[in-house]
């Protein structure tokens, strides 16, 4: 008989705590074995039969985080690991555990302060602003995810004037789950055309802030999670300038994590803070998951 430890942990490195069902099969033979247990961290199976051979695939379903499955290779009278990091399942998500407004870096306030937005206004002819606006934001939480992730990696990203991206954000225009559309300085167009850090790419799949026409597209190299900026002008010779915003999934919960299922529809933010997590250095968004006090694997 052989034992298997699961080590399991969150995006953040940190120890899983969830509900998980584990279900062993062997790759030569019929039998299987199944396991169910709150942990945190870790757990142990003891009395595997490997009379058929050693060799099992292993599926380990949460109740809060995405399925991930790996094949091991067991040995009589020891014990083997299986280690995985387990991303959040977003489906599985009530809320998030925001920082408050003034906990928010300076220019993420700025963008707040001015923002102007036509989805969120006061019923009288103006915007909500500031304070008010991020508190309306805890009614969509995709959304305040969305502008948390965006900031923190726009923050993270330095330009050669020796700022970073988000440094030359001003007001914002319209925020939606996967991209922010916002107000910049006119140099940070040129700061990112010039920049180590950016490469051109194609703005086919974006659509201009009405009243704008897009100039430019740049992407940062990262392999995934990358930040993408849209730049857009008013006008052919202005100095108004908008960019639409986005951080790229391109498949890095599938890749980066061994999920088992196909990731498709519109990018999750609560994936992209699952991929940030993973870039090095980790780019936090800040926030933690809210999830139903009860729930079962299955």
């Amino acid at each position: 008989m052989a034992s298997l430890k699961l080590i399991l942990t969150n995006a953040a490195g940190g120890a899983l705590t969830d509900h998980v069902l584990v279900d062993l099969f062997s790759l030569r033979s019929s039998n299987q074995l199944q396991a169910a247990a709150d942990i945190t961290g870790s757990l142990q199976i003891d009395n595997i039969d490997i009379s058929s051979g050693p060799f099992y695939r292993v599926m380990v379903t949460p109740a809060n985080h995405r399925m991930v499955q790996q094949f091991v290779s067991l040995s009589e009278s020891r014990v083997a690991k299986f280690t995985a990091a387990l991303p959040v399942d977003p489906g599985k998500v009530r809320d998030i555990s925001a920082p408050a407004f003034g906990k928010l870096k300076g220019k993420a306030k700025d963008m707040l302060s001015q923002a102007m937005v036509p989805r969120f206004n006061d019923g009288s002819g103006g915007f909500v602003q500031g304070p008010a606006l991020y508190s309306a934001l805890d009614a969509y939480p995709l959304l305040k995810a969305c502008f948390l992730n965006i900031t923190a990696k726009s923050a993270s990203t330095r330009l050669p004037d020796d700022h970073c991206v988000l440094d030359h954000f001003l007001g914002l225009m319209r925020l939606e789950q996967d991209r922010l559309f916002l107000k910049v300085t006119a140099a940070l167009v040129e700061e990112t055309a010039n920049s180590n850090s950016f490469r051109p790419v194609s703005a086919d799949l974006h659509e201009p802030v009405p009243g704008y026409k897009i100039i430019s597209s740049y992407k940062t190299f990262d392999h995934y999670g990358n930040l993408q900026l849209t730049f857009q002008r008013q006008g052919d010779s202005g100095t108004d300038y908008a960019v639409d915003v986005d951080i790229d999934d391109a498949q890095g919960i599938e890749h980066i994590f061994q999920v088992v299922h196909n990731i498709s529809g519109p990018t999750n933010p609560y994936d992209i803070h699952e991929i940030l997590l993973k870039q090095v250095p980790a780019v936090d968004g800040g926030y933690d998951f809210v999830f139903a006090k009860k729930a079962a694997a299955g």
